[in-house]
């Protein structure tokens, strides 16, 4: 009999975690799925997802059951009961512990932050970690500072965005280092929201999140015609993080568009992407943990 891969094991796992997620999901249960050991079943879980079964359990019953409190008014025992807590004391605690806030302050909120996603298996040479976590934020307006370029898509005859991306950010970097350093975020945006099947061009910012007294010692030192400005509404995202390579950051989205997708129950809509790259760097430093963020919706149902 042929030996099963770890990778083999934890996808037999996480296809039955997601499958029954309803269930209550007890470790041996799932040790027994995959044929090993409870130890080594978070041996192997922890090693090629980064994350501790139990927890990941936990949290993605809290996602949905937090999904299920924004789209219902459905009393919280129910939901509870529905997501596999023992009551709503419980669930309570839980949620609490995990959002930050109670149930019921959640729904009057009325946004989706901090849900986790299941995590898939990412096909293909692995970057980091094989398996890709994806989580659902809420983020509010924005206002970035920077410098942008249209982009020649990959629908072009020519694309040439990893070409023009980082002129643009080595221009804006170059333009900022004549001053004393600041202590900003570096986001890149993609404006796609005017693209359409026949266009080829998308708008590409370098841009940094700064507080007004550091946009004002930009605005004094620079002129205030040398940088541009971008207001980006608040928006809801599905979020990826990476660490590594800077040229390895698109297989991530790749796999974020291209298999996580069409199966979350989001659709992408058009709008602002965004690329968080961190505290601003210094010239010619690449930076090494980066996040994607892709604006999205619920999929309407038919």
């Amino acid at each position: 009999m042929s030996r099963q891969s770890p990778f083999t094991r934890t996808e037999r796992v996480l296809a039955y975690i997601h499958d029954n997620l309803e269930q209550a999901l007890a470790l041996d249960d799932l040790a027994e799925v995959c044929g090993v050991s409870r130890w080594q079943l978070q041996r192997i879980f922890q090693q090629q997802t980064g994350l501790n079964v139990a927890q990941y359990v936990r949290e993605l019953k809290l996602s949905l059951a937090a999904d299920a409190v924004l789209q219902s008014d459905a009393r919280m025992l129910d939901v509870a009961l529905q997501h596999g807590f023992a009551s709503e004391v419980s669930f309570s605690r839980a949620f609490k512990q995990f959002f930050g806030l109670s149930p019921s302050a959640y729904r009057r909120r009325g946004i989706r932050v901090g849900l986790r996603t299941p995590i898939k298996i990412r096909h293909g040479e692995p970057i980091d970690r094989a398996f890709l976590h994806t989580r659902i934020e809420y983020r509010s307006p924005l206002q970035i500072t920077g410098l942008f370029t249209s982009l020649q898509g990959v629908l072009a005859d020519n694309p040439d965005f990893y070409t023009q991306v980082p002129l643009t950010w080595e221009k804006l970097l170059a333009r900022v280092a004549k001053i004393e350093p600041l202590s900003a975020q570096m986001i890149g945006v993609v404006d796609t929201r005017h693209t359409n099947d026949q266009q080829q061009s998308v708008e590409y910012w370098a841009g940094l999140d700064l507080v007004p007294e550091q946009l004002g010692l930009l605005q004094a030192e620079l002129g205030e015609s040398a940088l541009a400005s971008l207001s980006i509404p608040a928006q809801e995202y599905a979020v990826v993080s990476y660490q590594g390579q800077l040229s390895g950051f698109s297989q991530l989205v790749e796999c974020l568009i291209c298999e996580w997708l069409p199966d979350s129950g989001y659709d992408s809509i058009n709008g602002f992407e965004l690329e968080c790259y961190g505290e601003l760097a210094l010239l010619g430093q690449e930076p090494n943990k980066m996040e994607y963020w892709l604006p999205v919706a619920p999929t309407t149902k038919l």
